[in-house]
């Protein structure tokens, strides 16, 4: 277009130039087009800067938002959200990663602590939950609700090299949770949180479905007998010591009400101890000198600090109704608490049982946790 401008310009030009000589004038002189310029070519993008996740950071799980929310504890801000698939609700850590089960998409995100933009997805079956990280196997394990099994991860490969099955059939033949928690009838063990034994030869599962613990050899893949667990389990963890396994459930309507904190005996399956929290326990952790647990009451409101000799209450901290996930710093100096109703994430000294800072925006976290060292 430059140049068939300019060629009309000329010949314009001429034309007047023409005339005015006939009638004695000067003749113009024609000016010869202007050569087109080479387009330059774009400097090269600059390579995208590393983000890592530092220590002491929480990686909130958010449900709604579909990402994964990174807060400094200490600015008390939300400083990055990551896409992690459809429906997050569940977080491990292991290998200097975050693992984050998205529940809607079927996946396992994979978040290196190095550099959080290298996030990547692996393919685990259709509705990951439970999450739980085997160091001496480099593996990970999840926990799928809606195929009743276990999807085996290797952590480095980044893809799934094994799938553990479950019985449809759970403790004393139960095949569905009480009436109260049931959506459909014969909908099996539904797995929803999972738990390594210290000597990491077993895989215990706490199932929705049949309210039972599952335990898995992981020499062989094979199901033992499982033990009794919760009306409508959240989280199952092996206590300091290991001789326990603490079972946190939410519970159900009038007799399925669940207001104790389950303390089972980790080799026979006995129910040894209900320990008194306040109704809905939605979760549990226990500080790593082993000395304190803490446990949530969803229906109330409330943190509740316990000996974890004695079980005597240590004392309580009140936040809001729907509190229904907890993580404990790794140095076990505050505990991180969240809402999936109000989208607060609360800051809690585990010493003083005082909230210290309120983190509000959050869309629907489900699960938190805080990076280590």
């Amino acid at each position: 277009m430059h140049l068939a401008g300019t060629a009309l310009a000329g010949m314009a030009a001429g034309s007047l130039a023409g005339c005015g000589s006939a009638q004695g004038g000067p003749t113009a002189k024609e000016k010869p087009p202007k050569e087109a310029q080479a387009p330059q070519e774009a400097a090269p993008a600059a390579p995208a800067q590393a983000r890592p996740l530092r220590a002491g950071m929480a990686c909130v799980a958010e449900y709604a938002g579909n990402t994964l929310a990174v807060v400094d504890l200490a600015a008390g801000t939300v400083v990055e959200r990551l896409p992690v698939g459809q429906n997050p609700a569940s977080l491990a850590w292991g290998a200097g990663t975050v693992f984050v089960g998205s529940s809607g998409g079927g996946e396992l995100w994979m978040v290196p602590r190095a550099d959080a933009t290298q996030a990547r997805a692996v393919a685990a079956g259709n509705q990951p939950l439970g999450l739980c990280f085997d160091a001496a196997r480099g593996r990970v394990y999840a926990a799928d609700y809606f195929l009743g099994c276990i999807h085996v991860i290797d952590a480095a490969l980044g893809s799934v090299v094994g799938v553990m099955g479950l019985s449809p059939v759970g403790f004393h033949n139960r095949t569905d949770p009480p009436e109260c928690c049931r959506i459909e009838p014969g909908a099996g063990r539904r797995p929803v949180s999972l738990a390594l034994s210290p000597e990491g030869d077993l895989l215990y599962c706490a199932n929705y479905g049949t309210y039972d613990v599952a335990r898995i050899d992981l020499a062989t893949g094979a199901e033992r007998e499982a033990f009794d667990g919760v009306v409508g389990p959240r989280t199952a963890l092996v206590a300091h010591g290991g001789a326990h396994l603490l079972l946190a459930g939410v519970g159900g309507e009038e007799e399925q009400r669940v207001e104790c904190l389950y303390v089972v005996d980790r080799q026979s399956g006995a129910r040894v101890r209900e320990v008194p929290v306040g109704p809905g326990v939605a979760g549990v952790c226990q500080t790593p000198d082993g000395k304190a647990v803490l446990a949530l009451s969803r229906n109330e409101g409330v943190l509740v600090a316990l000996d974890a000799v004695t079980w005597e209450e240590r004392g309580r901290c009140t936040l809001s109704l729907g509190t229904d996930s907890l993580a404990l710093a790794p140095d076990g100096s505050h505990v991180c608490v969240a809402n999936s109703a109000t989208g607060v994430l609360a800051v809690v000294n585990a010493e003083t049982l005082e909230a210290e800072q309120r983190i509000g925006g959050l869309a629907g976290p489900k699960d938190v946790l805080v990076v280590p060292d």
